[in-house]
């Protein structure tokens, strides 16, 4: 059976949005892939934000560069988790994957180490009314972590992300005070996503 490459290793930012476009218009109408998921205009959507803000960036300013490495980072997790439903849909079809705009994992291509399972996450009052503090132990070869968070615990209502880091601790919000909100975290790698942690919940303060 024939795996996906997401390919954005080695790849500038103009390069990536460049890529991801071409995945957006091999899919749309594509018959193998008639429920996207993430829908297709969310992933322009994060390709158009990614661009916006490396335009931004050019004069070196600290926070706009931030912002562009932040919108880099989620465009990464939102192509990955396209990658998953081709992979899932393709069937590991060589000619559906190819159909898609994601590349085939050829037999010399390493294989993209896969990070491990995210451990001990840990949900506290943030500083602030309305936030929350979110703890963990690292990953095995992680580089990136994204914390998603729902008010259902199967995820439902999944939306965006709500924090993404290269560390191991974030604070998020803002919700309303005696909401309800679950919270798990997304180990991700160069390459490949790792195993979703274990849905926690508190109420917020």
């Amino acid at each position: 059976m024939a795996k996906i490459k997401i390919g954005f290793s080695g790849l500038t930012v103009l390069e990536q949005i460049e890529r991801v476009r071409l995945i957006v218009t091999k899919m749309t109408g594509n018959a193998t892939y008639t429920t996207p998921v993430p829908p297709l205009a969310d992933i322009s959507a994060a390709a158009n934000a990614l661009e916006t803000a490396f335009n931004e960036s050019r004069g070196r300013d600290k926070n706009k560069v931030i912002a562009k490495d932040l919108r880099r980072k989620e465009l990464l997790f939102i192509v990955n988790q396209e990658g998953a439903y081709v992979q899932e849909a393709s069937g590991g079809n060589d000619e559906k994957i190819l159909s898609s705009g994601f590349d085939i994992r050829g037999n010399n291509t390493p294989h993209p180490v896969t990070p491990g399972a995210v451990g001990n996450v840990r949900l506290s009052d943030g500083s602030n009314n309305g936030k929350i503090r979110v703890d963990w132990d690292k990953a095995d070869n992680a580089v990136i972590y994204v914390i998603l968070t729902s008010l259902n615990p199967d995820f439902g209502n999944l939306g965006e992300p709500k924090g993404i880091t290269t560390k191991t601790h974030k604070e998020i919000g803002n919700f309303d005070p005696g909401t309800k909100v679950w919270v798990k975290i997304v180990p991700l790698g160069r390459e490949e996503m790792g195993p979703n942690s274990e849905p926690l919940y508190i109420i917020v303060r």
